[in-house]
């Protein structure tokens, strides 16, 4: 019944139906990330929504498509955040109960904005089982399962994004989406395909998700590695978005996980705007060159921003450490009173700043010694040198680790 593609008309429709609840997301030239790539780069940014991602367009679509009785009866879903957010806020505002199942694992601050929104929360082991326990709830409690990417209603929403850009930006040749199940680049590729043919269709999808697909763990005990982009840690595009993406969009390319933190970094630092995973893997193929070299102009499409705060603050030491900004220096001391302010002094002096000490009493490589680890900021890999020479000339036998 619901397995049809949905045309451009479809699109149109669902602008019509979505536009009185819902603004235009900005679009703008980013100057510091346009000269750092010597290209021309826009980015759309679809996660200033009241809940912070693009996912509120088919969300909303999908509830605007039920009838009253529907409503009236609530709606369900199986998210890891997102869709679970854009889900809880639209039903509430139309009066619906939502209940959401949410994977153990899911961010926290998904989780509390869903409970704050006033959906049912109920939490279990992985997505799938997520999934199958929403569907089994749709059928118990007569609840409208509403899916996150793979449904006609679902598409022709976050189509509209397509529409909007067409409209808001003239002069683009290449459009760079991020790909998880695949309803927004299936949406943003019709819209865009049907009025500007010609424009390279870029999906940029995690490693994480492809490495998934192809070799899950066997052994469900064994502990996965996680992705700093749960928004599209998707392990299958859907069977209706499958083949429109194969349509449509140009390329589908995997980008890594460190790819997708460097250009969570960028936004940080260059449009000052906190982005989630997610949000940035669509950047991360570009700044990856992963856009073939013949296009000069694409609109980046950035569209989540609901990120853990312990997740962000380790991501900025990552960076930071990457970019030589922390130094980490082992030094071996005797074990007497005083002998680490000397060492502090030292480090002060040449203008760095002490983030964190660790002492190691039981295993130092010198009896009667005591082997400190420092961690420390510092302005750039030069200085990360000036610091380590004059504690050694002072003497102390330092180790950069």
């Amino acid at each position: 019944m619901h397995s049809r593609a949905p045309s451009f008309h479809d699109i149109e429709a669902a602008r019509s139906r979505i536009s009185p609840f819902l603004p235009l997301t900005p679009i703008s030239l980013s100057p510091g990330i346009s000269e750092a790539l010597g290209l021309s780069v826009h980015i759309k940014w679809d996660n200033k929504f009241r809940t912070g991602s693009f996912k509120e367009r088919g969300a909303l679509n999908f509830l605007l498509r039920l009838s009253d009785e529907q409503l009236r009866r609530g709606v369900c879903a199986a998210s890891a955040g997102n869709h679970a957010l854009a889900l809880s806020f639209h039903a509430k505002r139309l009066g619906a109960p939502c209940h959401l199942v949410m994977p153990a694992a899911a961010p926290l601050v998904k989780v509390e904005s869903c409970r704050k929104l006033g959906a049912h929360i109920q939490q279990s082991g992985t997505l799938y089982e997520c999934l199958q326990i929403a569907q089994e709830l749709s059928i118990s409690k007569g609840f409208t399962f509403v899916p996150p990417f793979d449904h006609p209603y679902i598409v022709e929403g976050q189509g509209v994004a397509g529409l909007e850009l067409v409209e808001q930006l003239g002069d683009f040749d290449s459009v760079i989406i991020p790909v998880g199940g695949g309803g927004y680049a299936a949406g943003v590729a019709t819209a865009i395909k049907a009025l500007r043919p010609n424009v390279f269709i870029l999906g940029v999808c995690s490693e994480w998700a492809v490495a998934m697909r192809g070799s899950p763990p066997k052994d469900p005990a064994v502990c996965a590695p996680m992705t700093i982009a749960d928004g599209i840690a998707v392990k299958t595009i859907g069977s209706i978005t499958g083949p429109i993406l194969d349509r449509y969009v140009d390329a589908v390319l995997p980008v890594s996980e460190e790819a997708i933190a460097r250009a969570i970094m960028a936004l940080l630092e260059h449009e000052h705007t906190v982005v989630e995973g997610a949000g940035a893997a669509a950047l991360a193929g570009l700044m990856e060159g992963l856009l073939p070299n013949s296009y000069r102009k694409p609109a980046v499409f950035v569209c989540g921003s609901n990120i853990d705060m312990n997740l962000l603050s380790r991501l900025i030491e990552h960076d930071m450490a990457e970019r030589g900004r922390l130094l980490r220096v082992r030094v071996a001391l005797p074990d007497q009173p005083g002998v680490l302010s000397s060492i502090t002094n030292i480090i002060a002096a040449n203008g760095a700043n002490v983030l964190q000490v660790m002492h190691d009493r039981f295993y130092p490589k010198l009896p009667g010694h005591v082997e400190i680890t420092v961690v420390m900021e510092v302005r750039d890999p030069e200085h990360a040198q000036t610091v380590t020479d004059q504690l050694r000339r002072s003497g102390v036998i330092a180790e950069v680790v």
